[in-house]
């Protein structure tokens, strides 16, 4: 997983307001982070994931130390600075997927919370947040949100199977999810179409 901060601007779904208020920002952050999460899980075939209290009371420990690296437990992690709510930076996660190759898929620091987001067999996940004031090279300045998830994802040599591609299973067919949806409608259109076409060619 990436330590990266690149935000994204794809934003498909209502963030949560944002505020610098740590009750407001910690109040709803179960709620944000599965919504965000499992809104780009349902994408890439996944299903939904649920909230673990003892990975988010382990997140909300680990976010106090400030320390930008990972806690090196054993669980997967998600790591994020600076952004004002839980959703802006589920969706810099999710937007690692640009760089995302499916073709040789792997583990790469430029993907790694994007795959973590959307390992198939991740079933729950626990986050914390802190709001951090930098005082040296290593320290998080601003909310720093921490995400643990379980079983862990990123396992080398699994990607093929467990990051699919948005709108399709392994094999390439349309699975579950909204965008799988959309793609069978595209489907189940093109078909009408083509059907149409070939009684209007008999009937010529």
């Amino acid at each position: 997983m990436s330590l990266a901060t690149s935000p994204t601007t794809n934003i498909h779904h209502l963030p949560t307001a944002t505020s610098l208020d740590g009750m407001s920002y910690q109040d709803g952050l179960e709620a944000a982070v599965l919504n965000s999460t499992n809104y780009y899980r349902s994408q890439h075939q996944a299903s939904n994931l649920t909230w673990d209290s003892a990975l988010a009371d382990y997140a909300q420990d680990y976010s106090k130390n400030c320390k930008w690296e990972h806690s090196g437990g054993e669980y997967g992690e998600n790591l994020a600075q600076g952004y004002l709510n839980p959703t802006i930076a589920i969706d810099a996660w999710a937007g690692e997927e640009a760089d995302y190759n499916y073709n040789k898929p792997k583990f790469q620091e430029s993907t790694g919370h994007f795959t973590q987001l959307v390992w198939q067999n991740t079933t729950s996940v626990g986050c914390g947040a802190s709001y951090c004031r930098s005082t040296g090279d290593e320290s998080v300045s601003g909310w720093f949100l921490v995400c643990e998830y379980n079983p862990p994802g990123n396992v080398k040599g699994n990607f093929r199977q467990q990051v699919s591609k948005p709108g399709e299973d392994e094999e390439g067919d349309p699975g579950l999810g909204a965008a799988a949806s959309e793609r069978k409608g595209l489907r189940r259109m093109l078909g009408v179409l083509a059907a149409a076409y070939v009684l209007l060619a008999v009937c010529v």
